[in-house]
């Protein structure tokens, strides 16, 4: 074989390798990074948080009048309690550019609880006196209970639902020689009682009295009641001495309803 055969045989064998370089199948690409999810499973991303209500600049401050009225019902088969409570006090900031993002506390005093259930002064005053000790507020509570688990809170973390954001975008009514302006929403927060922290939520309705950018009142009543389940904050029977009373567990369910419906209407002023 000639030195040219050899170098065309050579170029040929060159060549054919270079085609089969080529038809080998490409490597995969790299895996797209992947975070697990809380259940175990992976997922391609972590799912965004809900942002929280964007404040616009125009929060004014409003304390609440100790007057406010407080009503609690209880609902239980073999028997219907009702209370009520006041000494409300709290503080709201209120944001008049965007009331989604109203935050604030609701306090009421759970010492001035009063039960109404049987219309009979003597019956209600024991039932009270149960009441309290239950919630560790009562006489036989030691000071640093008494203290501790005094108020129920209700800390104010957004509103949902409202039609209108804005109070200035909000249609007045007339009441007299005032302007009112009417919002409708779903407040949702978290009820602190007896040491305990549950999310709840609750439907209101808020009126603004005096212009929508300085209303010189603010009144605020639930449409659809604050739900407190007891069992979330540690609220059962006990002796005048705190301890779990074990023989009074069968009332829960039967005439100690399981959770509180709490109806508020409640009025503030600018601080």
């Amino acid at each position: 074989m000639s030195k040219a055969e050899i170098l065309a045989l050579a170029l040929a064998v060159t060549a054919v390798g270079c085609d089969k370089k080529d038809d080998a199948p490409k490597s995969a690409p790299a895996p797209t990074a992947t975070v697990a999810s809380s259940t175990g499973a992976a997922a391609s991303a972590a799912p965004a948080a809900s942002a929280a209500p964007t404040a616009s600049g125009s929060a004014r401050s409003y304390a609440l009048e100790a007057g406010g009225k407080v009503a609690i019902d209880m609902d239980a088969p073999k028997e219907h309690i009702k209370a009520s409570a006041g000494n409300v006090g709290g503080e709201l900031k209120i944001d008049l550019g965007n009331l989604a993002a109203t935050k604030g506390d609701v306090k009421v005093d759970l010492t001035t609880l009063k039960t109404s259930t049987f219309n009979d002064p003597g019956k209600d005053g024991k039932q009270t006196e149960h009441a309290l000790t239950w919630l560790e507020v009562g006489a036989q509570a030691t000071p640093e209970d008494r203290e501790k688990n005094k108020f129920i809170v209700f800390s104010v973390k957004s509103v949902e639902g409202l039609a209108v954001t804005d109070l200035a975008k909000v249609a007045p009514t007339k009441d007299g020689a005032d302007e009112v302006r009417t919002v409708s929403g779903k407040v949702k927060g978290e009820v602190t009682l007896h040491g305990k922290k549950a999310a709840r939520e609750a439907e209101v309705q808020i009126a603004f009295r005096g212009p929508a950018d300085k209303p010189s009142r603010v009144d605020i009543k639930t449409t659809k009641p604050l739900m407190i389940v007891l069992a979330d904050h540690d609220v059962k029977p006990r002796d005048n001495f705190g301890k779990l009373a074990q023989g009074a567990f069968n009332l829960l369910g039967t005439k100690v309803a399981n959770d509180a419906a709490i109806v508020l209407e409640l009025s503030a002023k600018p601080k």
